[in-house]
């Protein structure tokens, strides 16, 4: 008698749109915030058939000497002293697992999660694990995500910034992830 094997579960592959996509990072200083934000971001999102979010993974990256600031003075302090971009050329999110924190809302086509993930950030040349939340609407034809979430750079063996004016002690960054993508080419068979 055969075995029949198990059916491989659908996933869908969503690749990361690049210009409608951004990275971006706030230090606290004493008088302002300084933001700035990575220019080149690259990726894909895996995302399970059906309503759930088990089994879906994904990963971000982005190149380091892209690095916008506003301010000429400060992407040089950024790409030299803070992220070592001849060094550490890239830094990546791989998101190894999720899962919705709720039942999606509907509108139509249109399916909204919250969710919490776990994954991996290398940075600086170091990885960490982190835990993530995060928003996912799925439009049918694109796919958005938006996320927030607090990086201490000593964690990453990163120097704090000296021309930022942060306070003593201080550490955290601030990251902002939005991220659009679309469903990814189908291979040819």
């Amino acid at each position: 008698m055969c075995q029949s094997a198990a059916a491989a579960p659908v996933v869908y592959r969503y690749e990361v749109i690049p210009e409608r996509s951004r990275v971006s990072f706030s230090f606290r200083g004493i008088i302002l915030p300084s933001d700035a934000y990575f220019g080149i971001v690259r990726g894909e999102i895996l995302l399970p058939a059906g309503d759930g979010l088990e089994g879906a993974s994904g990963r971000i990256e982005v190149e380091t000497a892209s690095v916008r600031a506003g301010d000429p003075v400060q992407e040089r302090m950024l790409r030299g002293q803070v992220l070592e971009v001849e060094r550490h050329p890239r830094a990546e999110l791989r998101v190894t697992g999720a899962r919705a924190a709720g039942p999606p809302g509907r509108r139509g086509r249109e399916r909204d999660w919250e969710a919490e993930g776990q994954g991996a950030l290398s940075l600086h040349g170091v990885e960490r694990r982190v835990s993530l939340r995060f928003q996912i609407a799925d439009t049918g034809a694109e796919l958005y995500l938006r996320g927030e979430g607090e990086v201490r750079l000593s964690e990453f063996d990163i120097a704090r910034p000296a021309t930022l004016l942060l306070m003593p002690g201080s550490d955290a960054v601030r990251v902002r992830v939005r991220l659009v993508a679309q469903p990814a080419p189908r291979p040819a068979k």
